[in-house]
């Protein structure tokens, strides 16, 4: 049996590759009328030139926190939603091979 729960779901729309504007579809004035008619957050991206891409992680995580202690999202045994893991050190494979670029992955 499903059940649907009355806690809230966080939101943010992330406009992305906002460095290529002369390819823009929307505007950011159309996207940012559209987030606040659905009751959200706007932010606009660029992986490229590393613009907001950091903020829009903070800007989300930030909202669920604000949400948590407001108690508007609950943590309940069983539930998949948040989860909170503890910052380890990884430590990076020697076997791992570099790519070429910017990408370090």
């Amino acid at each position: 049996m499903a059940t649907q729960s009355s806690d809230k779901v966080i939101f943010l729309l992330v406009g992305h590759k906002s460095d290529l504007q002369s390819t823009r579809c929307v505007s950011a004035q159309e996207a940012e009328e559209l987030a606040a008619s659905l009751g959200m957050a706007f932010i606009e991206t660029s992986a490229k030139s590393n613009r907001n891409v950091d903020v829009a992680f903070d800007t989300l995580a930030n909202a669920i926190q604000q949400a948590l202690l407001r108690g508007d999202i609950k943590l309940e045994e069983d539930w998949g939603g948040v989860r909170l893991i503890h910052k380890t050190q990884i430590s990076k494979s020697p076997s791992r091979k570099q790519h070429p670029g910017p990408c370090q992955c």
